[in-house]
């Protein structure tokens, strides 16, 4: 990977696409967060680690680091644990992400052209990522770095509801052609990240802290399923893996995103939904379970009612300023062709009735721009719910392969027991027996450690869903709330500005109006 250029990318006209996230350390993480293993993977011996003190090796990432006013340390200094933040319960160690400057770059490897025109090509981001203390990281990754880390903060975290990445197109290479295209993959993968940043256990993985910091970034790794815990996995049989499809989420604009994440929730749900296994008896979990799948239709349904009212809003906006140059043009008409007084008089009115519709216009314009904002909670919860999915998901695979490691150890005692039962001819018989015997046991052994892992990991999978569901109740209560509050005074707040703009009028042209009857 490459390393970050000088500060002066900041400003790249791209930036006017992004949205940044500021972050808050107010609110402690979970109490689990702590204690579990599978949120905490051993740190790193690299330059990566939240350590206050790197090692002096890490000098020589050094162009990775810079300063506010544009100059580079030899040695990146990484913000220490207690540093100030400022959003929900995210990160310490970054407040603002942002992804920039996308670049064009030809594929190193011989033959990389496909037969999609531009599929040999591939674009870089900048990604920078400013620290308390006025630094920032700037590193360049690709959209494979994106797939990658996601693929390993799923495997690292399940159970929990690990933000989705965005979706990859399967004409990809003749649509990465279009610069809008480039652009709104930026905003997505900055969207992306920013989500990651501000979950409270997955912000503040090693993996994370590494893509955001290290020039060389996660190492890709081919085949590997996002939801596929390797460390898990060595101490099983193979035969009963079970890693699941990964599920994926995305959006274009704002008429099509609710589209799109309708389709890509519903997708999502379908692909992770593992074969029928041993009924779940957590009466608990299974009633939050369905409340979330209420909740999904509720918020599928919302999003089509906004949708609506922000295409209905838009061609409003339309329609009067349409208006008020309709009239400029009659007031010029109006003006040109006077003969009297009264011509020139009926022009001033027009004319002033066309700049006030005009104003109008502006302020439905701006006062739809705050209703997108806010109707954007929508948005951001129907993305969540394929995180959720997917937590799920971990949570009936690893019952299913509980389920898996039972029955194989059914059919290994029952040949154990079988092999015992008979009497055997002769002393080959009886050695062959024995070793059979004793090679049986021997993997029931396994198997019996495969299936205590798995309970236990089951078991930190089933604690990680109920923080999750928990987490996931204060939080969309919270944003519900302000997102109400928030468009309740907005409609308040532009209702009275475009009042005053129609009452102005009525008092400048009251004069005409009484001399009319």
């Amino acid at each position: 990977m490459m390393a970050a250029e000088s500060s002066a990318t900041d400003n790249h006209p791209a930036d006017e696409h992004l949205e940044t996230l500021a972050f808050d350390s107010s609110s402690p993480a979970p109490a689990a967060a702590s204690t579990d293993p599978l949120l905490h993977p051993p740190p790193s011996p690299t330059p990566s680690s939240t350590s206050s003190h790197p090692p002096a090796a890490a000098a020589a990432n050094h162009d990775a680091f810079v300063h506010e006013d544009g100059e580079s340390d030899f040695v990146p200094v990484l913000p220490t644990p207690d540093a100030p933040a400022i959003s929900r319960e995210p990160s310490p160690e970054f407040y603002q992400i942002t992804v920039s400057d996308p670049r064009k770059h030809e594929e190193a490897a011989a033959g990389a052209a496909g037969v999609i025109p531009g599929s040999g090509t591939y674009f870089s981001y900048l990604v920078t990522t400013r620290i308390a203390g006025g630094g920032r990281f700037c590193v360049r990754r690709r959209f494979r770095d994106v797939v990658a880390l996601a693929d390993r903060l799923s495997a690292t975290h399940r159970g929990l509801f690990v933000p989705a990445r965005p979706e990859k197109s399967i004409v990809e290479g003749h649509v990465m052609q279009r610069h809008d295209f480039v652009n709104q993959r930026c905003v997505l993968l900055q969207r992306y990240l920013c989500r990651v940043a501000a979950h409270p256990t997955v912000g503040r993985s090693a993996d994370f802290h590494t893509f955001l910091t290290e020039p060389s970034g996660i190492p890709t790794s081919e085949g590997e399923s996002p939801r596929y815990n390797p460390a898990v996995a060595a101490a099983m049989p193979t035969a009963v893996t079970t890693p699941t499809t990964p599920a994926k989420g995305g959006g274009r604009d704002f008429f099509g995103m609710f589209k799109d994440l309708k389709q890509t929730v519903t997708n999502g749900l379908m692909a992770v939904r593992p074969p029928p296994v041993e009924e779940e008896t957590d009466a608990k979990f299974l009633a939050h379970k369905a409340k979330l799948e209420e909740l999904q239709q509720q918020l599928t349904a919302t999003s089509l009612q906004a949708e609506s009212l922000v295409k209905a809003r838009e061609d409003l906006k339309t329609c009067t300023a349409h208006l008020g140059m309709t009239f400029l043009k009659l007031a010029k008409f109006e003006k040109d062709q006077s003969t009297c007084s009264s011509q020139r008089s009926r022009a001033a009115d027009i004319s002033h009735f066309a700049s006030a519709a005009v104003k109008v216009s502006r302020c439905q314009g701006r006062l739809d721009a705050e209703i997108v904002k806010h109707l954007d909670t929508i948005r951001k919860y129907l993305e969540t719910m394929t995180s959720v999915h997917n937590a799920f998901a971990d949570r009936s695979n690893a019952l299913l392969n509980i389920q898996n490691l039972s029955s194989d150890l059914f059919t290994l005692h029952s040949r154990v027991a079988k092999l015992e039962s008979v009497s055997s001819r002769g002393i080959d018989q009886e050695r062959s027996r024995y070793l059979k015997v004793a090679e049986l046991k021997e993997t029931i052994r396994t198997a019996e450690d495969a299936k205590s892992h798995a309970r236990k990991e089951y078991e930190l999978i089933k604690e990680n869903n109920m923080n999750e569901i928990k987490r996931f109740n204060k939080e969309i209560r919270q944003d519900l709330v302000e997102m109400m509050k928030g468009f309740v005074t907005n409609q308040v707040e532009y209702s009275d500005q475009i009042a005053s703009i129609w009452a102005k009028l009525a008092e400048e042209t009251k004069g005409y109006a009484d001399r009319s009857s």
